[in-house]
Parts: C-alpha cells; sequence; structure tokens
C-alpha cells in the first residue's frame, strides 16, 4: 500500500503541475488572442474613423449634414466592409448604410462622447439581432463644433469564433498533452516504485535464507546505493554462486510485460466470437475507424496554421479587369495624393478574364495599401500589365523602404508584420495568397531595401 501510495503521490503531483500550467496558460492565451484581435479591428475602425472624418471636415463640411448623409454613407462604405451611420448632433440616425436604424436614435456611451468632440468604442450586444458588436464613434466637425457623428458598427460574432475554434485547438492539443504527460508520469513513477519493490522483496528473500538472489539497480541513486548494499552482503556470503540466476531473472523482468501482452491478445483471439469472419470484420473496422479519427486529429491540427479551411469560397464571373484596376486606383488616388505620392498607370488592352470580383478586388487593394504604406512623400507608385504565356500578369511597383531578405519569405505567412509599429492584422498578404490560389494563379513579391517593391499578380485568361 505504501508503494502505492507513493506512485500515486507521484502521478497526481505531476498532473497537478500539468494541469495548473495548461490552466494558466491557456487562460492568458484566450485573453491575448482575444485582445489581439479585438485591438486590431479596433485600430482599423478607428484609423477608418479619423481618415473618413478628415475627408467629411475638409471637403464637405460647407454642406448641411442632413442633405449630404446618404452621399457620405455610400463615400465610407466603400473605404471599409463595416455598418456605417451618420448621427445627427441630437443622436437622430440621419443614415444606415444597413437602413437598420435610419431616422431613429440610439441610445450608446460611444454617442454622446463622440458629440463632446472625443473618439469613443463600445462593445455590446446588438438590439435586433442580438449579436455582439464593436462600435467606434466620430465627431463630425465643422471649423471644430461638433455637428454629427460618424458610427462604423461591426459583427464580433466571426472573430468570436475563431478565438473559439483556436481555444478548441488548444483543448484539444491540451488533453493529448494530459495523456502523454499522465502515461509519462506512470512511467517516471515506475522507475522510483519498481526499484524500491525490488529492493523490498530482495530482502525479505534474503531474510528467509535466499542468498543467491540480487537486487536490481537501475539507478545511481539512494536506492540503488541500498541495492549495492544488499549485493554487496549476499556476494559476501556466496561469492561464487553464479551469475546466471541474476540474468535470468533480469530478462524475465524485462520480457514479462510484452510477453504478457501478446499473452492477452492470443487467448482473446481464441475466444469463440472471433471466429466469426462479420465480427472480425467489425473489429477490424473500428481499429481502422479510430486510426483514421486520430489521423483526422492531427490534421486538423495541422490545417489551423494554414488556409485551406473552407472559408474562402469563389464567386467566379466574368470580370473586365481594366475597369475593376481603374476603378480601385480611382479610389486610392485621394490618399495617394494626401500622402504626396504618384500613381502611374500603364495598361495594355487586357482581356476578360474569369474569377471573383470581389476577391480580386482585396487581392489589388491590399497590394496598393501596402505600396502607398510603405512609400515615402515624393514617391512613385506604377501599375502596368504584361502578359506570361496563359497569364496575364499585373504588376505594382514601388520605389519605397523596400522589404529585407530576411523578412521577404515570411510576407505572406499569417500574421507576419515586418514592422509591429504599423497598422495592420498581418493577414493580409496570406490571404491574397490563399486567393490567388484559388484562381490558379500566381503571386509573387520581389524587393531591395531602399529601392522598393515588385509585387507579380498572375491570372491565367
Amino acid at each position: 500500500m505504501a508503494l502505492k501510495s507513493i506512485k500515486s503521490r507521484i502521478i497526481v503531483s505531476h498532473l497537478i503541475v500539468i494541469l495548473t500550467t495548461i490552466l494558466i496558460i491557456g487562460g492568458a492565451l484566450y485573453i491575448g488572442i482575444k485582445n489581439y484581435y479585438y485591438s486590431s479591428i479596433e485600430d482599423i475602425l478607428i484609423k477608418n474613423a479619423h481618415i473618413s472624418s478628415d475627408v467629411y471636415g475638409k471637403y464637405m463640411s460647407n454642406k448641411k449634414l442632413e442633405v449630404i448623409a446618404d452621399d457620405l454613407i455610400k463615400s465610407f462604405s466603400q473605404s471599409i466592409n463595416v455598418e456605417v451611420q451618420i448621427i445627427d448632433n441630437n443622436g437622430l440616425v440621419l443614415a444606415d448604410s444597413l437602413s437598420v436604424y435610419t431616422l431613429s436614435k440610439i441610445k450608446s456611451s460611444d454617442i454622446e462622447k463622440a458629440l463632446y468632440g472625443s473618439t469613443a468604442v463600445w462593445k455590446g450586444k446588438e438590439r435586433y439581432t442580438s449579436e455582439n458588436i464593436m462600435a467606434v464613434s466620430e465627431p463630425l466637425k465643422v471649423r471644430e463644433n461638433v455637428v454629427g457623428v460618424l458610427r462604423f458598427v461591426t459583427s464580433l460574432e466571426e472573430v468570436n469564433s475563431l478565438i473559439n475554434k483556436n481555444i478548441i485547438t488548444y483543448t484539444l492539443v491540451a488533453l493529448i498533452v494530459i495523456i502523454i504527460s499522465t502515461v509519462v508520469s506512470i512511467l517516471i513513477s515506475k522507475t522510483i516504485i519498481y526499484p524500491i519493490k525490488n529492493v523490498t522483496d530482495t530482502a525479505k528473500l534474503m531474510a528467509k535464507g535466499e542468498f543467491s538472489v540480487r537486487a536490481n539497480k537501475k539507478y545511481d541513486d539512494e536506492v540503488g546505493s541500498m541495492a549495492d548494499t544488499l549485493n554487496y552482503m549476499a556476494e559476501e556470503i556466496l561469492k561464487n554462486e553464479k551469475l546466471k540466476n541474476d540474468f535470468i531473472s533480469s530478462v524475465s523482468h524485462e520480457l514479462r510485460t510484452p510477453l504478457t501482452s501478446i499473452k492477452g491478445w492470443a487467448l482473446t483471439l481464441k475466444l469463440k466470437e472471433f471466429t466469426d469472419v462479420e465480427k472480425r470484420k467489425a473489429g477490424l473496422d473500428i481499429i481502422v475507424e479510430e486510426s483514421e479519427r486520430l489521423t483526422s486529429l492531427v490534421e486538423e491540427l495541422l490545417d489551423f496554421s494554414r488556409f485551406q479551411s473552407g472559408r474562402i469560397t469563389l464567386n467566379i464571373e466574368e470580370i473586365n479587369i481594366e475597369e475593376l484596376l481603374l476603378s480601385i486606383l480611382k479610389q486610392m488616388q485621394p490618399r495617394a495624393k494626401r500622402n504626396k505620392i504618384s500613381l502611374k498607370v500603364n495598361l495594355h488592352k487586357l482581356p476578360i478574364i474569369k474569377g471573383d470580383r470581389n476577391r480580386l478586388k482585396q487581392v489589388f487593394i491590399n497590394i496598393v495599401d501596402n505600396a502607398l504604406k510603405f512609400t515615402a512623400e515624393g514617391g512613385c507608385i506604377s501599375i502596368y500589365t504584361d502578359f506570361d504565356d496563359d497569364y496575364l500578369c499585373i504588376f505594382v511597383e514601388d520605389n519605397g523602404i523596400g522589404i529585407k531578405p530576411e523578412h521577404l519569405k515570411k510576407v505572406k505567412d499569417k500574421f507576419f508584420k515586418a514592422d509591429s509599429k504599423k497598422a495592420g492584422s498581418g493577414i493580409g498578404l496570406a490571404i491574397c495568397n490563399e486567393i490567388m490560389i484559388l484562381h490558379e494563379g500566381k503571386l509573387e513579391i520581389a524587393s531591395s531595401i531602399q529601392l522598393g517593391t515588385k509585387v507579380k499578380v498572375c491570372l491565367k485568361f
């Protein structure tokens, strides 16, 4: 009972340490992931709110807010895929991109703060759908006077779902770690218990006068020292005893476990019910099924760092790629002008291609956005096309700061950011690359420090 108690204490103590560590890491991981995603969304919304508010203050503040509310909605909705609301200084919603709250009042702390001139963020449940949402309210000012509020609202359900998937994956990994740790703990306990048991049993036999037995010393520790002492005592009494018995005892001990297992399976297969072919097949099917289940689990863990999870689907249609590119450049031109960056366009007569218009737009906007982000004032971004066999190649080339060689091979990895101070989640190019793969196209990036970056997008036509 004492030996069993030591074994139990070893296993339980190991499990307590492991479980405590897993719970602490799991809690920290959950908080960290949630804060990361929420902070990223909040930063994007605030950044877009600031930009949109500046655009209003510079170019549209000479008109009454209620007159141009719908135009503002159309303009601001193009820059960010969220619900946009224009609210007057009485809290009345003048326009809503989803037409949910138009001409109604919303009582929310972020709107109240924005009416006092501060950018405010609010997280909570949406009144009609009960979805978890995040709202950012930005004051619209005319000569430092607040005339209304620009409010961006986005759902947090997809982010929460992603966080939950991460936690589920972590839980599965934790369960595997616990199982492995339990097995390891049992093995470790055996390395302590079995030597003690062996020494104890040997001492009992010697007490009965059987001096031919020997205590097996497995480790150079206190238990091993006890075994040495017992063996020395026995050797002093029977120096001429052959070592054959010790060898047999050792071999028997080492083979006992596998032989017992083989004998158990042999006896099981000899049972009558296993003479039935259908039952044998059913048993084998269960083994195969369980093996496939474990293989599937491993694949799921590997797939977590990939984007081939089925979340990205394509809506294939015929696309005028020239028209698409020109519309994107028109959309990005104001930002380039503000940053004093020239956009040069040289498009050949381009063929009609098949693809997902929105997804390809996402790709090109991300690439041009990165070029603008990493090109200094007075810089230049060139967009031009060429043909390579069956591919239409669109190039976006800038003379910006470039990418370091050690970072270049990682820029398409998810969550990688060469400059942590720059805005963005770090998954843009990874998503773009996945979209191009789904289009059977290519996304290639070449860059030199302080000379610029060239991005090549190839599409089949």
